[in-house]
């Protein structure tokens, strides 16, 4: 299947989820993941009407916006702090804040080029020590740091499951955390998952596979 029939059979699956789950399928952002996919296919994505796109290397994103003309960008790996040059400004919204050290960082970037980053707090919803994410138990006082540093934002959550395991419960979690913080936005669900992701709530799920197909690794 083309990048257009791929889109368009996931934004139907992404409908009915939400009508299963009694939710309006407008409240689901589908965030198409265009990590290491060569920017003609972000063009085939973008000719057939999907606008916005997340991308996990800093360097990449930098290249790639300055490249894709009217593309809109998420950032969604692990970023480091030598990096945060490259995301702030660049992307709408960095889902993976996962420490005050990173916060801090981008805090002082975005003050430094005059905007408000928006911001997710990235979840380690496993406890899984291989993984990013803050620990659950932190999250409270996270979110309350971004309430100190008015160039940045703080707008809800986002996890990444473990492998193998059903990821219903870990979403029912992050949904959890959000309510208790106040936080509306959800970044929850994959290629392999999102049905359920939105049925516990997620309003944005990360798609790459499903539209773009196996990707490349990058080097």
């Amino acid at each position: 299947m083309s990048v257009h029939e791929n889109l368009v059979d996931v934004g139907e699956k992404i409908a009915a989820a939400a009508r299963a789950a009694g939710r309006d399928p407008s409240t689901v952002t589908l965030l198409a993941v265009s990590k290491t996919v060569p920017a003609e296919r972000v063009r085939e994505a973008m000719r057939a009407g999907q606008s916005l796109f997340g991308e996990n290397y800093a360097q990449e994103l930098r290249d790639k916006a300055r490249e894709l003309e009217g593309a809109r960008w998420h950032f969604l790996g692990p970023l480091q702090r030598n990096k945060v040059k490259y995301v702030v400004g660049v992307a709408e919204l960095i889902h993976s804040v996962d420490s005050l050290a990173l916060l801090d960082e981008i805090a002082a970037r975005a003050d430094k080029v005059g905007v408000v980053q928006r911001c997710l707090v990235q979840v380690n919803v496993g406890d899984e020590p291989q993984k990013s994410g803050c620990a659950r138990g932190d999250v409270p006082a996270l979110v309350r740091a971004f309430a100190a540093r008015s160039s940045v934002r703080c707008e809800g959550l986002m996890c990444i499951p473990p492998d193998g395991a059903p990821p219903r419960p870990f979403f029912d979690n992050l949904a959890k955390l959000a309510a208790a913080e106040g936080l509306r936005t959800l970044s929850m669900g994959m290629s392999g998952d999102y049905a359920e992701a939105i049925a516990a709530g997620a309003t944005i799920v990360r798609v790459g596979t499903a539209i773009f197909g196996a990707r490349e690794k990058k080097a």
